[in-house]
């Protein structure tokens, strides 16, 4: 999937829609915030990612996957969410909602299921719709005005209501179905997992994740999980780091935050690459 955006889409969503009109700044802010070096989808994806395994919080806790999450952990990963948003767009808290975005409050709404709970604070607000599937590395992004007509009549116990079948074709989407970066333990069979991770040496078990990962973006947050030591980045670098023992290999570790790895992994095609990547390629790559 890519990004829906550009002048004709949002175009074409407010002729459809023309009293939503509230939402074109709010939308251009979005769409205009990535650099030559990002893009919305790659943004997004880094914010719920790291929400999703800051919660998890794998090194602590031993867990790969929202399922083993106690009812009251799943409920602060809509907070974490909004927090790292907020930081990540450098936005204000509103006055009454969770953002502030072009002097229009906004609410920001994530779900790890298949809807959204609306309170009634957010009625006819903007809201960030975020929805991300952890098992399929995939989610969404859009935005919402929650006019009574988007919303199911029903209501849960705190006022909270559900946005309808008819209502999410009012949703403007931004990114649909992206791709969410994965959660490799949970994809990981066991003999793979204990292969990683069973050695004691940090160094050893960075080199066992890039070594039967090539090719594929690793964030800092699965450095962080897998060397299990606060001077983690250490454990990557020469002077016996993962990098001195994947060398013998012919492999290389690039990172996001070195211009010259960067330049070359813009190169071979991977997009939206940051100071939170690293990558694994053959050195002939």
């Amino acid at each position: 999937m890519s990004e829906l955006k550009g002048k004709e889409y949002l175009d074409e969503y407010f002729s459809n829609y023309p009293e939503n009109s509230a939402l074109r700044s709010v939308a251009e802010f979005f769409l205009s915030f990535p650099d030559n070096d990002s893009d919305l989808e790659s943004i997004i994806g880094d914010i719920l990612r790291g929400s999703l395994d800051e919660v998890i919080d794998m090194p602590r806790t031993n867990r790969f996957s929202l399922d083993e999450l106690e009812k009251t952990e799943k409920t602060y990963i809509g907070t974490k969410v909004e927090i790292l948003f907020r930081d990540t767009f450098e936005l204000k808290k509103g006055v009454k909602l969770d953002l502030l975005v072009q002097g229009q409050e906004v609410d920001v709404k994530n779900t790890i299921g298949s809807n959204w709970t609306i309170p009634i604070e957010a009625l006819d607000e903007i809201c960030v719709l975020l929805q991300t599937n952890d098992n399929k590395s995939s989610f969404s992004f859009g935005l919402v005005i929650c006019r009574e007509r988007v919303l199911n009549q029903g209501k849960n116990r705190d006022g909270k209501r559900t946005i309808s079948k008819d209502g999410k074709e009012e949703i403007l989407w931004f990114v649909k179905d992206g791709s969410l970066p994965k959660n490799f333990f949970l994809h990981m069979d066991n003999d793979l997992r204990h292969q990683i991770l069973s050695p004691r040496g940090g160094a050893t078990r960075l080199a066992n994740l890039f070594r039967n990962f090539q090719g594929e973006v690793i964030t800092r947050r699965l450095v962080e999980c897998v060397a299990r030591q606060k001077d983690y980045m250490k454990r990557i670098r020469g002077n016996g780091g993962a990098r001195d023992i994947l060398a013998p290999e012919e492999l290389l570790i690039l990172w996001g935050g070195n211009l010259k790895d960067k330049k070359r992994l813009k190169v071979l095609g991977f997009k939206g690459i940051n100071t939170e990547h690293f990558v694994c390629i053959k050195k002939n790559t």
